[in-house]
């Protein structure tokens, strides 16, 4: 009888390596103007995120106000993108959200990346 293989944690594919960290971005569901982000426009960056970083999570859609370079105050509705990559690649993230800022008309996005433990845990099968 063959012995079951033991399953390994899938490991987070990259250029570099590292401790594997969660970032979250907010991507603003509307422009400066108030009108609204295009369903195509969302998803060509949900895209890039997954051909980047072989997968993403949406944590929903969340309210922030910012002040504006103007000192106007502006209060938009954002959709929390959470990713899992690499350490070493946070730079390659940050140049993609560079992008999405001048696509999508920002003056600034906001990037979190987390300090604690990233783990992927895959299921128990049986005589483990």
């Amino acid at each position: 009888m063959a012995k079951p293989r033991k399953r390994q944690q899938p490991r987070i594919k990259g250029k570099g390596g590292g401790k594997p960290k969660e970032a979250s971005v907010l991507i603003p569901l509307t422009y400066n103007d108030g009108t609204s982000v295009p369903l195509e426009v969302l998803e060509s960056i949900h895209d890039e995120v997954y051909m980047a970083f072989h997968g993403w999570t949406i944590e929903g859609a969340v309210k922030g106000a910012y002040r504006m370079q103007t000192g106007q105050k502006r209060v938009e509705e954002l959709q929390r993108l959470s990713i899992v990559l690499e350490e070493s690649r946070i730079p390659e993230l940050e140049a993609m959200i560079a992008e999405w800022g001048a696509r999508l008309g920002q003056e600034a996005m906001l990037l979190k990346v987390s300090d604690f433990v990233v783990k992927f845990i895959p299921p128990r099968t049986e005589g483990e």
